[in-house]
């Protein structure tokens, strides 16, 4: 039972780890251009936007965590511990740059 107990405490020690350095941010807008895909303010001021492949669908408000800010296939997680595959197109300083690389 001991062993069981200080994995438990392990597997929450790299979880806290991985999400503390993962960026977070709120979904500003969903299903962008009707195909399920986001944009993401990050809580630095960035807005991403965010293409969907599989997994969770994002809505208006959820809170997110992942890597935001990195090109390429990613894992975003939701509050609830809900996550889904997406693709970060790019990361744009106002929110109209986002909505067109998501729509172009």
């Amino acid at each position: 039972m001991k062993k069981l107990s200080n994995l438990i405490v392990i597997l929450i020690m790299i979880l806290s780890i991985t999400l503390a350095n993962a960026d977070s941010g709120t979904v500003v807008k969903d299903d962008v251009c009707g195909s399920g895909n986001s944009i993401i303010e990050t809580d630095d001021g960035w807005f991403t936007a965010a293409e969907h492949y599989s997994g969770v669908y994002l809505y208006e408000g959820d809170r997110v965590y992942g890597e935001m800010k990195t090109y390429g296939f990613q894992t975003l997680t939701r509050e609830d511990g809900s996550d889904g595959n997406f693709y970060i197109e790019d990361w744009e300083s106002n929110i109209g740059a986002a909505y067109e690389e998501l729509c172009d």
